[in-house]
């Protein structure tokens, strides 16, 4: 009787499965470098239109109250917009009517201190054009729990973004060869450090508009990233056991002061303006930059190797500093 000749099996060889599961890891390993860069494209877009929108708001509420908002109101109030003494708000309150946050500019009172029991509710509210996506803890992030003027304040949302107050003296004494002297002028300060945005301080009262700021609105900075609250973050590394209080956007110390930063410890002042820390500088997760809203509305992504003399310039809105395209 004549034997059929035998038939080998269908599929794979363990060598072959080997090679093809070897194949799918290497194309894995190129793949997601690319997806991680796609991704933050899309971040990074996400969050130059943030700074978008609240650059447009900004355009609205000058276009309606014909000032600058404030940087904050604190135990002087502020009687231009009817803002009376302690009533603590922060510097992105004034933008909700203009955000298409109606509801809630219509649920939080300005004229009383954030934390009282009425604007509890409201400064709750996560809003989303206020935090950037490139954030790695994500978005349902609160400020520690903390007592302001005798008002408990819990679990209060956080802002990726703030505004420069006034570039801090002690920068400028610290780096003169890196940081001009402002002449002396006749404002509240005798100074020219302070930023775009009106103020009040005491009896003191700042009140800005477009016109009064002389640097130019393409060339002076209305709106920054100070990305990652309430965790604390130097260079680019989650600071252990470190939570920064003032990180809630109805907050009045949300307004920051530019001090520059020394790397890679993070302290104060220094010559690095950009990602150094985001204990009160310009911080983002952006590689290379950080992005911010200038005071006529555009959106710029500023590299984090700029000199401290060019940034103080974008900081400062009556300095009369020559900022050509060059040095950003």
């Amino acid at each position: 009787m004549r034997l059929s000749p035998s038939r080998r099996t269908a599929g794979f060889t363990l060598i072959e499965l080997l090679v093809v599961i070897a194949i799918i890891a290497i194309l894995i390993g190129l793949l997601v470098p690319a997806v991680q860069k796609v991704r933050e494209a899309a971040n990074r877009s996400t969050c130059q239109n943030n700074m978008k929108q609240i650059g447009i708001a900004l355009h609205n509420f000058h276009g309606v109250y014909k000032i600058m908002p404030p940087t904050r109101t604190a135990s002087g109030g502020f009687s231009p917009l009817g803002i009376p003494a302690n009533a603590y708000n922060g510097a992105l309150v004034w933008l909700l009517p203009f955000l298409e946050q109606e509801n809630l500019a219509n649920l939080y009172n300005p004229r009383i201190h954030f934390g009282e029991a009425a604007n509890r509710n409201a400064i709750k509210t996560q809003i989303k054009t206020f935090l950037c996506p490139s954030v790695p803890t994500g978005d349902n992030r609160v400020a520690p729990s903390f007592t302001h003027n005798s008002f408990t304040i819990t679990d209060a949302a956080v802002t990726d973004y703030t505004v420069f107050r006034i570039v801090d003296a002690g920068l400028v004494n610290s780096f003169p060869n890196d940081i001009d002297r402002y002449p002396t002028d006749n404002d509240v300060t005798n100074t020219e450090r302070w930023g775009p945005h009106s103020f009040n301080s005491g009896s003191n009262t700042r009140v800005m508009k477009f016109t009064n700021i002389r640097d130019g609105l393409s060339n002076t900075i209305a709106y920054l990233e100070i990305a990652g609250r309430p965790a604390a973050y130097i260079a680019g590394q989650r600071a252990t056991g470190g939570t920064l209080t003032a990180s809630a956007w109805a907050d009045e110390a949300n307004e920051i002061t530019l001090h520059g930063c020394t790397a890679p410890a993070g302290s104060t002042p220094g010559t690095v303006a950009i990602n150094c820390t985001n204990s009160g500088e310009a911080f983002s997760f952006h590689s290379g930059g950080a992005n911010f809203t200038m005071c006529d509305g555009s959106v710029r992504f500023i590299s984090q190797g700029i000199s401290m003399r060019t940034f103080a310039r974008l900081v400062t809105a009556q300095g009369r500093e020559v900022v050509g395209s060059d040095d950003f």
